[in-house]
């Protein structure tokens, strides 16, 4: 079965779904968007995001997209509305089938990006989520030698995940980095 989830309207959403071949259709909405002559049409479901915290709208699409993927193929196709970016980033993280998005009235298939976190890094985010701490401390919790977790905390900064308190020498994660957690 191939389900599509997306916030697409009109020609651009028939364009992948016909040539596609979907099983499913997934609509992603804000709460912003309301238009129910589509739902009589939708065979899988409507999803309202009814949040105006980014981080839980994400989380939403990530819990659908998984749940999705327990019945076969997953696509994802977004368009630029308020929904759309947080739609395209759940599908490179949760590693959907493929992704489309709509250009001038057309579909175009994007390639997948991965996300580059190695589980190490993945645990300190995950640390860092209930409480600020030192290198030391992280090294620790996580199992990992204390260079291991600088140059890892290096590449997070880096990556915009983990930010450093210059006073107290302790790390903190970042709202791009709870994004990286869901």
């Amino acid at each position: 079965m191939k389900t599509l989830i997306t916030n697409l309207r009109g020609r651009c959403l028939f364009d992948v779904t016909m040539r596609n071949k979907i099983d499913g259709l997934i609509l992603v909405q804000s709460e912003k968007f309301d238009d129910l002559s589509l739902e009589k049409f939708v065979k899988g479901g409507l999803i309202k995001i009814e949040t105006e915290d980014p981080l839980k709208a994400c989380y939403k699409i990530s819990e659908v997209i998984r749940g999705a993927k327990k019945h076969g193929k997953v696509y994802v196709a977004y368009n630029g509305d308020d929904i759309g970016g947080l739609l395209a980033f759940a599908a490179f993280k949760e590693g959907v089938d493929a992704i489309f998005t709509c250009f001038r009235e057309t579909s175009v298939r994007l390639p997948i990006p991965r996300l580059d976190i190695s589980d190490s890094k993945l645990k300190i985010l995950k640390v860092l989520e209930d409480e600020n701490l030192t290198a030391i401390e992280i090294a620790k919790k996580v199992g990992i030698s204390r260079a291991m977790a600088y140059k890892h905390l290096s590449d997070l900064i880096e990556m915009g995940l983990v930010k450093q308190s210059h006073l107290l020498e302790k790390y903190s994660i970042t709202k791009a980095g709870k994004f990286v957690t869901i």
